[in-house]
């Protein structure tokens, strides 16, 4: 019986997923008995879900060089979070005005985070640009500044994103909406599935020319929401080093 092979290309990546489905299975496959998921459970699910789509976005859209970016609201420490997206609002839309004066194209991915102890801050993956370009625009508190420096793999920094949306719904106890914003010229990665005739699949990573494993990205064992078994691994491309 057969399996699925789900390959994701995103920027520099190539995620690799093998898993059963309901319909499609090994023969004398065991399934793992299959429970309702609580709601902390379900709360986690969903989680890894979100970041695999965020993660998935990330690479598709930024590579080494582009800014990671803190933006606070020290001038403002008691601002709501509807407040929050004003702000927001008019520092993108000077941004916009900026990039479009330079000819250049404006990427963004952004996330509220609102503390427990009233901390509030903006997490931003930007399209690279001066330092001055985000004084300009932010006007409420500090800025700081860190290039993208993971080879094209931003899986933490999609993982820190998902938890500061959760701090926040948790701090105001109520769900926020979106959990991250993000510009609508954002390319999609392409996400293809094959249906492999074969009893089972191999749980080791495969290689491929021109890019190495990310080691920290294996994957396997049972879902919890099928009760198949599954493996997963990302690839990278390696960065050409020619002589000169």
């Amino acid at each position: 019986m057969p399996y699925i092979r789900e390959t994701c290309v995103a920027g520099k990546t190539i995620e690799i997923n093998k898993y059963y489905t309901f319909r499609n299975h090994s023969k004398g496959e065991k399934r793992a008995a299959r429970e309702h998921p609580s709601s902390e459970a379900q709360k986690r699910i969903n989680q890894r879900k979100a970041v695999k789509e965020l993660r998935r976005l990330m690479n598709c859209n930024f590579s080494d060089g582009d800014l990671l970016v803190r933006l606070d609201f020290y001038k403002r420490p008691n601002i709501t979070g509807e407040e929050m997206q004003h702000c927001m609002a008019k520092c993108i839309r000077k941004l916009r005005n900026d990039f479009a004066k330079r000819e250049k194209q404006l990427k963004y991915i952004y996330v509220k985070e609102i503390g427990p102890r009233g901390g509030r801050h903006i997490h931003m993956l930007l399209s690279r640009c001066q330092i001055e370009t985000l004084t300009k625009v932010w006007p409420h508190g500090g800025i700081h500044i860190d290039p993208l420096n993971s080879n094209g793999q931003y899986s933490r920094i999609a993982e820190y994103f998902i938890k500061y949306a959760l701090k926040t719904e948790a701090t105001e106890g109520q769900l926020i909406g979106k959990r991250y914003y993000c510009s609508r010229n954002l390319e999609k990665p392409k996400v293809t599935k094959r249906v492999i005739a074969s009893n089972k699949f191999r749980k080791e990573p495969k290689e491929r020319k021109g890019y190495y494993l990310d080691k920290d990205s294996i994957r396997s064992g049972i879902s919890g929401s099928t009760g198949y078994e599954f493996f997963s691994y990302t690839l990278i491309k390696q960065e050409d080093r020619g002589g000169g």
